[in-house]
């Protein structure tokens, strides 16, 4: 199926969770905020939380810095 990760179309298997969706795109999953279609989802639902076609992923990473 295809999702789009930060507006980058990309080929993923169907029924597949956010923690497994990291894993395979190598995305350690440290110091980043996930959001689905406009929603974020919170870390602790990251493993049950399940990818659809055509999602709209957005991932920020938090970096320091002055």
């Amino acid at each position: 199926m295809q999702i789009f990760i930060n507006d980058i179309p990309v080929e993923c298997q169907s029924g597949i969770s956010l923690t497994q969706l990291l894993a395979l795109q190598d995305i350690q999953p440290l110091n980043i905020a996930i959001a689905i279609d406009n929603t974020v989802i919170p870390k602790t639902q990251w493993e049950t939380t399940f990818i659809r076609e055509g999602s709209h992923i957005l991932i920020i990473k938090a970096v320091q810095g002055g």
